[in-house]
């Protein structure tokens, strides 16, 4: 098959449910700004997980051969899991507070 796997746009945004979002029809990539300032591998490791959605979609048994390879996967998916528990731990008025 003839892949493009070359995403036509990364940009990072705000999202609340998601560390990443790939949209095929566009090739289009989005990275949640909470990964400001995350480790590399945590940023590199999303990055990759949309990347292969460029070639498979969904997450079924392809894809997660594809996402096997990422050699930092399981520090990676153990930092995205630490930082979603102590963002549930915080009182939800933190979470939107405006800087002063």
């Amino acid at each position: 098959p003839d892949f493009d796997e070359r995403p036509t746009a990364i940009t990072w945004r705000t999202m609340r449910e998601r560390w990443g979002s790939c949209t095929t029809s566009d090739r289009t990539i989005r990275i949640s700004l909470r990964l400001n300032g995350a480790p590399d591998y945590v940023v590199s490791c999303v990055l990759f997980h949309e990347l292969i959605h460029l070639r498979v979609p969904g997450h079924g048994v392809d894809f997660q051969a594809y996402l096997e390879r990422y050699p930092d996967k399981d520090r990676a998916e153990a930092f995205l899991e630490g930082f979603e528990a102590g963002l549930s731990a915080m009182p939800e008025e933190i979470l939107h507070e405006q800087p002063r």
